[in-house]
């Protein structure tokens, strides 16, 4: 399993599209702190002590999940394209083995990109900003985009296992994300705009509601305000929110996870599908 883990961090940051992805998240993070180094300094200062929570909280809406997804949806499906999931399915170890070492490969994977973007956060904050306040919510943030980021890889990976062609896997996933994604949206305003709440809590339901929110839900809560000043997150923040958000993520993670599970140890079929 261990072989298996590094062989997944090593085969993960060798696919271009997954490097692409991650220059857009660190491009992303460079561009976030030169535009509120530009800004006037009037507008700057009442949030200047917490720039580190804009760099941890904007990748974590959409840009992380989009990673996860590409990086799971590739995990199982580039082995049977390259004809090398014969072999690994023929060493002596399980099907169990072999599934809990790509998804834990891929896991790592994640949360390290997750990890450095983070640190690159309160670096540029402190080095544009000064001394940072709160840091003590800094671990917990990271932590909740890491989590938070099961719920699209595990989408990728159940859909890669089924259809076994890494790029239709990748479309379909994210597809799957948008869709989710704007449904939440377009519930979120419809509810504000009707005060109808029953459909924000629909929304709840939703794969990307816990996925693109837990962790400005946490900062937030943490900070004991009732709502982080950035879009999609205007809803107040409490423990229940948290405990719902983190229910969902686990829910869809382990019944997605199952699925991938099943697939994997009830088919012989080691090739691409046809």
């Amino acid at each position: 399993m261990a072989i298996l883990t590094i062989y997944e961090l090593r085969k993960a940051m060798a696919r271009k599209r997954i490097i692409l992805l991650i220059a857009l998240i660190f491009l992303t993070e460079a561009a976030l702190y030169l535009i509120l180094a530009l800004l006037p300094p009037q507008f700057v200062q009442p949030f200047k002590s917490y720039a580190w929570i804009v760099g941890i909280i904007v990748p974590s809406t959409v840009l992380i999940h989009i990673l996860a997804l590409t990086i799971g949806a590739a995990a199982f499906s580039e082995e049977y394209e390259m004809g090398t999931a014969d072999f690994w399915l023929t060493r002596p170890i399980t099907r169990a083995e072999y599934f809990a070492g790509k998804v834990f490969g891929s896991l790592v994977f994640t949360a390290a990109i997750v990890s450095t973007y983070s640190i690159l956060s309160l670096i540029l904050s402190w080095w544009i900003f000064g001394p940072q306040s709160r840091l003590e919510l800094f671990v917990s943030g990271a932590a909740a985009s890491i989590f938070s980021s099961l719920t699209f890889l595990s989408v990728g990976l159940v859909v890669g296992e089924l259809l076994r062609r890494s790029m239709l896997a990748t479309i379909l996933a994210a597809t799957g994300f948008f869709t989710s994604f704007i449904i939440e949206t377009y519930l979120g305003l419809v509810s504000a705009l009707t005060g109808d709440q029953s459909l924000a809590e629909y929304a709840t339901y939703l794969p990307s509601w816990a996925a693109s929110r837990l962790t400005a839900t946490i900062i937030s809560n943490g900070l004991g305000v009732g709502a982080i000043p950035l879009p999609f997150f205007a809803s107040g923040t409490t423990q229940a929110e948290i405990l719902t958000a983190a229910l969902n993520i686990t829910a869809y993670s382990t019944a997605l996870l199952m699925v991938t599970l099943i697939r994997l140890t009830t088919t012989d079929i080691t090739r691409r599908a046809a």
